[in-house]
């Protein structure tokens, strides 16, 4: 059995600390562990730093008390609070590095060097044609682990705008597919035969809820403080979450808890 109490807007269950084996757990952003977007849309900056959880197992129990004190928050409003399956942090993909290509055209094997800078979403670099003096200017996108970036050979060229698309393996070479529009009209395959990238990984979504559990809300107070209270029966899970929904998206996702 485990019962849910949505308590009065800016209560703190001080006592809550006394008791023996509680443990304090942390908050994080929606979208500092969780895919943006559709995480982080309405997370609140230093929501996350100025509220905590306290998780209180006495010693010798195999139930768990779980309390919430949430600051920083919206003033004069709702939130849900769910009680969780654990989840594996999100680790957005990274391809910021030197590669070496091979790219085919026509059944010959091309080799180009390509360097790659990240900034979120957005891929910028460098792209040495073997055909070319100097480099090319790369721009590009980079979606879960899906990877698309052009070079744009010059007004005249036969090449026109060369655009590579592909995915990152798993063993972090990138592969796919190229075309371009120029007069040339060439389109082909292209992989990465050095350099590594990093895949992403992680959960991407929402966890469900614990079994046989159910959510509630607490309402904040004019400082945007309030506090829940959670009671675990015995047995406790052994492993969960919190998370902590605004209307119209999640703000925080607690640590995920290990009990014994």
């Amino acid at each position: 059995m485990a019962g849910l109490l949505a308590v009065g807007p800016g209560m703190v269950f001080a006592a809550a600390t006394n008791h023996p084996g509680a443990q304090t757990y942390g908050w994080h952003l929606s979208g500092a562990v969780m895919p943006v977007p559709p995480y982080g849309s309405m997370d609140i900056s230093g929501s996350d730093t100025a509220s905590k959880m306290i998780v209180n197992q006495p010693n010798g129990k195999m139930g768990a008390v779980v309390t919430g004190v949430m600051n920083g928050l919206l003033p004069n409003t709702t939130y849900t609070v769910y009680p969780s399956n654990p989840y594996q942090p999100y680790i957005a993909a990274n391809v910021a590095g030197s590669y070496t290509m091979d790219v085919l055209y026509a059944g010959t094997h091309f080799t180009y060097h390509l360097t790659l800078t990240q900034t979120g979403n957005t891929l910028s670099g460098t792209l040495n044609d073997p055909y070319l003096p100097g480099s090319l200017a790369v721009s590009g996108t980079l979606v879960g682990n899906d990877v698309s970036f052009s070079v744009n050979y010059g007004p005249g060229s036969s090449q026109g705008v060369r655009t590579f698309s592909g995915v990152i393996g798993v063993s972090g070479a990138l592969s796919g597919t190229w075309n371009e529009t120029g007069t040339e009209g060439g389109s082909d395959t292209w992989s990465t035969v050095s350099g590594t990238a990093e895949r992403a990984h992680g959960s991407t979504g929402w966890p469900g809820l614990l079994p046989g559990v159910g959510s509630s809300t607490f309402v904040t107070d004019g400082t945007g403080s309030g506090s829940w209270h959670y009671n675990f029966a015995a047995p406790a899970p052994t492993r969960f979450s919190v998370w902590i929904n605004a209307p119209g998206g999640t703000v925080l996702i607690s640590d995920n808890v290990a009990l014994n």
